[in-house]
């Protein structure tokens, strides 16, 4: 059983290491494991030189020494990693206790953790002041003279049942150094030959304890099958879930590679595999799971819900609505039932959705006696997401700060200490951004009670690097502004902790963050690593730009000379976004309202329930709300709706001009990329093209709809040509794209049926987080609505709003319908096709 893990102590400071003065610096030229023009000269990767049977052979030699300090299953890894760089058949590894061989002339050391031949570089006694899991790399030369590059580290501040992860952490920074690249969590790199550094004294710490990646496999992602227990063909399918265990090595690789110690994901079930669900054989699946995270050294953790009644929640209290004593045993035998699993820590979720909620009393009696069991029977710790929603009040608990009932989300603050919170905010906005969703304006809010309860209980930052749904990376829309927003957020943190700003003690600070994280094929693992890596340094010390461009080192840098070039491309692009698709700048200047006037809006998806929500948001009887930004809708415009000329048009005119010449300028850098990186960047040049094609088409299409009112009766030939033509673009923009999405969905990084297919999964869609990439979905939907302008939400529906959003969905639809007869049927609403659509639906190029 793990034992109780202690994340509230606060970071000492750290100072430089001390260098030994006998010990020389030396300048690494010669590359291990190659011959003269620099290639490896080895493809064995599996076999290893034992040491016993060289120590008398002089030849050149590729020595990696391994201290006890690394997990076994690091140290595997790291040599097969290497292996094929060995100048002989196999490189020379060494334990602790085993004696060097003697090596000849071209050979080199590679040091990982606490061994003897790195006491002098990067031992003990080299680190008295690293902080706790920080590392220190140096190169040197060994009592022979061979050159050698160490890596040792500082162990956790608790480890309680985990290995020392500061030199795991060391040996990987040690791999980028040689060239490896860690960037997409399936698709680890290996550079075409070894570049060690000329010289080498590095040495860093983390700035907050919890550093994690949230898995949110309640949307059909990577790793949702695995991580739930399935295998591609279901829940009886035992050998695919083992074939897909090594994926989950890679994911826990990249977690350490990127400086991470936490993996988390969140549990599913359903009645249609209930007996499956809470089965000895799913606990074993799960149990296998997190004992492999244990052995590369990291935390695991779980999100299951308490009453959550959306998108297929495993449900701590499956049976809601009896006595609070029945309601409690089902919470605590649950809480048992996924302890057998192993699992570090349980996180949770508040209310019934994100817009209801049960007694605020009942809710805080399901936190108290959650926080207290997970404690006192099995000595781990709880957490609890802290939801962005608006509009509800928990009466009778008040706000500290304000006397008032505090808003609903808040509700925490009055749980048992022992209850930690992720406070949580959504889609790509940062604190200070207008953030017109989910009826919010910002989300300052959201900073100001992390703030307020850093030092009263655990508090773990929450944000999003993909929202997915209709959102962005299922456009698919290329956001490099995402990982330029998390790392504002991180440095907005930092700042306050650093004035003495957070919570009631000096130097209080929040323990960390995890990640939510929703897929990385398109460029979306960039924005995983920018904002993995901004916990363990936010680069507090430099200005926004230059804090941003550090941010990408990890990437660039590995382009070499065109590393500059690289950086100001997606600075350039993150910019960009964030002044049009944030900000709604035209020419530097604001709209007068951010509503329906920012270019996201109209870039994202629209799917029927955006639609139900907008209109809902208009009636009394409803609490739904906008969960991304309202945009002027191409058929309330058929209606004379909005001034779109005047306040719509420039903007999205902006867009198209904007992102065609960043566009242009991804392709120019194609002869600048080295053939080994080119699957990075081709994630980066396509994702570019296709948001200005979708930046096109939108234009055309509105265009399109907006002129229908200048010439009703269509007697206008020349204009009737216009608009022809414009809508003819538009239709080009997506044939255009449809093809890039096919030429990309080549080189995903898993199969593509289970990421971009059609069928059942774990989650409550009966599609993968990519089909309406590979449909190219929202934008037919869009096409559809210009020329055809369906008054029904019901359009083109795929979701199934009992499965998705719960019982309040329905009851929505029921509202707005029932206020709008005119709508006709909302039969389309509750019976999505069960069968793949195909499209253009209804014959739509044939009209007009």
């Amino acid at each position: 059983m793990p034992g109780k893990i202690s994340l509230g102590v606060r970071r000492r400071s750290y100072m430089a290491p001390r260098i030994p003065h006998h010990l020389a610096i030396v300048v690494l030229v010669l590359l291990s494991g190659c011959d003269d023009e620099g290639t490896s000269t080895s493809n064995n990767t599996n076999n290893t030189s034992n040491v016993n049977n060289t120590n008398n052979v002089a030849q050149p030699a590729l020595v990696l020494a391994f201290g006890e300090d690394l997990p076994p299953r690091v140290r595997t890894r790291l040599t097969s990693l290497l292996a094929p760089y060995a100048p002989s058949a196999a490189p020379v590894v060494l334990g602790s206790a085993d004696t060097p061989p003697v090596l000849g002339t071209g050979s080199r050391v590679l040091g990982f953790g606490d061994h003897p031949l790195c006491d002098d570089l990067t031992g003990p006694s080299q680190r008295p002041q690293l902080a706790p899991e920080g590392y220190l790399l140096r190169t040197g030369l060994t009592t022979q003279g061979v050159p050698i590059a160490c890596a040792g580290g500082s162990p956790s501040e608790d480890p309680g049942p985990f290995e020392p992860l500061g030199a795991v952490f060391g040996a990987y920074r040690l791999l980028e150094r040689l060239g490896f690249a860690f960037m997409h969590p399936l698709e680890p790199l290996s550079p075409p030959q070894l570049a060690f550094p000329e010289t080498l004294e590095e040495f860093s710490a983390p700035r907050w304890a919890l550093r994690g990646l949230h898995l949110h496999t309640m949307h059909p992602v990577e790793m949702t099958h695995v991580l739930n227990g399935w295998g591609p063909g279901g829940t009886d399918d035992a050998s695919g879930f083992e074939a897909m265990l090594p994926e989950w090595e890679s994911v826990l690789e990249w977690s350490l590679a990127n400086g991470q110690n936490t993996v988390q994901w969140v549990l599913l079930e359903a009645p249609e595999w209930m007996e499956f669900s809470r089965s000895e054989a799913r606990r074993e699946r799960l149990a296998r799971l997190v004992g492999i995270a244990h052995e590369w050294g990291l935390r695991v953790g779980v999100d299951a819900p308490i009453a959550l009644e959306q998108q297929n929640a495993f449900r701590l209290i499956p049976v809601t609505g009896g006595t609070l004593a029945e309601e409690l045993t089902q919470l605590t035998d649950s809480l048992d039932w996924l302890m057998g699993a192993g699992f570090d820590f349980i996180a949770t979720e508040t209310g019934t959705s994100e817009f209801t909620h049960p007694d605020p009393a009942r809710m805080v009696a399901w936190m108290d006696t959650m926080a207290a069991h997970l404690d006192e029977v099995h000595g781990v710790f709880a957490l609890i997401k802290v939801h962005c929603s608006t509009g509800q009040t928990a009466e009778g608990y008040a706000d500290p700060r304000t006397g008032e009932d505090i808003n609903i989300n808040f509700l925490p603050h009055h749980a048992d200490p022992r209850m930690g919170i992720m406070p949580h905010t959504v889609e790509f906005y940062a604190f200070n951004d207008p953030a017109p969703t989910y009826g919010n304006t910002d989300f300052m809010y959201m900073f100001d009670f992390l703030a307020y309860e850093a030092g009263r209980r655990r508090v773990v930052w929450y944000p999003e690097t993909a929202y997915w749904v209709s959102f962005d990376v299922d456009v698919p829309l290329f956001l490099p502004v995402y990982g330029h927003r998390r790392l504002s957020d991180l440095r907005r943190i930092a700042g306050a902790e650093n004035a003495n700003l957070m919570g009631t003690g000096a130097l209080e600070r929040m323990d960390g963050q995890l990640i939510f994280s929703s897929g990385w094929e398109w460029g979306y693992w960039l924005n995983d690593v920018i904002t993995a890596r901004g916990a363990w340094d936010p680069h507090i010390e430099a200005d926004d730009d230059t804090a941003f461009r550090r941010a990408l080192l990890p990437l660039t840098s590995l382009f070499g000379d065109a590393s500059g070039t690289l950086a100001d491309l997606i600075v350039d692009t993150a910019m960009a976004q964030k002044a049009l698709l944030i900000e709604g700048l035209i020419d530097g200047v604001p709209p007068d309202t951010i509503e329906q006037r920012n270019g996201q809006a109209y870039l994202q998806g629209v799917e029927t329930w955006d639609d139900v929500s907008d209109l809902a948001a208009s009636l009394p009887v409803t609490a739904a709300s906008m969960t991304q930004p309202d945009r002027l809708g191409l058929v309330d415009m058929r209606t004379g709706a909005g001034n779109y000329s005047q306040e719509v048009e420039p903007l999205l005119a902006a867009m198209v001009s904007t992102f065609g010449a960043l566009s242009l300028r991804w392709d120019d850098f194609a002869q600048q990329v080295p053939a080994h990186l080119e699957p990075l960047y081709r994630d980066l040049a396509v994702g570019a093209k296709v948001l200005y094609l979708r930046a096109l088409q939108i234009h055309g299409l509105y265009d399109y709809v907006d002129a229908y009112w200048d010439d009703p009766l269509h007697l206008d030939e020349t204009l009737q040509a216009w608009r022809t033509e414009r809508l003819g673009q538009a239709r080009e923009a997506l044939d255009e794209a449809l093809l890039e999405v096919g030429d990309l969905e080549s080189s995903y990084r898993t199969e593509p049926d289970r990421i971009a297919g059609w069928g059942e999964n774990p989650t409550a869609y009966r599609f993968a987080y990519l089909w309406t990439v590979r449909t190219l979905f929202y934008w037919w939907r869009d096409e559809g609505k210009a020329v055809d302008a369906p008054s029904n939400p019901c359009y083109l529906n795929i979701i199934d709003p009992a499965r998705v959003s719960g019982s309040g969905s329905v009851e929505t639809l029921q509202d707005v319908f029932g206020a709008m007869p005119s709508l006709g049927s909302s039969e389309g609403c509750l019976n999505p096709p069960t069968e793949e659509p195909t499209y253009p639906q209804d014959d739509l190029r044939a009209r007009p």
